[in-house]
């Protein structure tokens, strides 16, 4: 299974009609796609002009043949009207000769991450566009690291998230771009059950048993954190978002 972010930001009060859109178009084109097995488009909870479509595949290929086909660039074209446009800008001479300045759009971040592991639908059997609450955590793995993490992950970590409540699907997914990134996916009924799963503490206590294989980078920050106040940042930092799923459809 392959897993496929494309990362946009939004115009204000562009969501509605990028909903619409998507609902329309996007979803119906994916549907006829071969190889694609979901879509979704998410809002993340914390930046809302921020938003994601997530489509999982059943192989790179096909991820890679959709790209080909045309049908991405043409989807992206008629979501370009609800697009925020960069705060960049580049000078250019008009018709006239006189100088103007021409925003410049802001580009969609494509990410691609082979799934490297994942669990059947924990308890209700539901489809994963019923969830309502998708969380993204992001770690960088030692070198040498990551088929240890990969056997943790499958192991322990979807063991326990399983018994978790209101978590529905797990995912662990290698970054296709940036070697040693891995990106853990899970979806929940609610917030409430995401965020009471984060206070709760088992997160922690799950990284602290990971923390070996994590990068040594990372490592030190931990360290450093626990040790004295404040806190350091640091580019292998480990990243958690917030996504609300708008959304979505299974095509299985």
């Amino acid at each position: 299974m392959f897993m496929r972010l494309v990362k946009v930001k939004l115009k204000p009060d562009a969501l509605v009609g990028l909903r619409t859109l998507y609902d329309d178009r996007v979803i119906a084109a994916l549907q006829e796609t071969q190889g694609c097995r979901y879509s979704g488009l998410l809002q993340s909870a914390h930046h809302q002009d921020e938003c994601i479509s997530l489509t999982l595949w059943d192989t790179e290929e096909d991820a890679v043949e959709y790209e080909r086909s045309g049908v991405f660039s043409k989807l992206l074209a008629e979501a370009r009207p609800f697009l925020s446009e960069s705060s960049e800008s580049k000078i250019q001479l008009s018709h006239d000769l006189t100088l103007e300045y021409v925003p410049v759009p802001e580009e969609p971040v494509v990410n691609k991450f082979p799934v490297a592991a994942k669990s059947d639908p924990v308890s209700t059997g539901r489809p994963l566009h019923n969830a309502l609450w998708l969380r993204i955590v992001s770690l960088r793995i030692r070198p040498g690291g990551m088929e240890e993490f990969k056997r943790m992950y499958e192991d322990q970590v979807i063991p326990t998230l399983r018994k978790v409540k209101g978590c529905r699907h797990i995912y662990l997914t290698e970054s296709a771009e940036r070697p040693n990134e891995v990106i853990s996916v899970t979806s929940w009924e609610s917030e409430q059950d995401a965020v009471n799963y984060e206070s709760s503490g088992l997160f922690d206590k799950i990284l602290e048993s990971q923390r070996h294989v994590l990068s040594e980078l990372y490592q030190w920050k931990r360290e450093r954190d626990r040790n004295q106040k404040g806190s350091a940042a640091t580019s292998e930092d480990l990243t958690v978002e917030h996504y609300i799923v708008i959304i979505g459809k299974d095509f299985t």
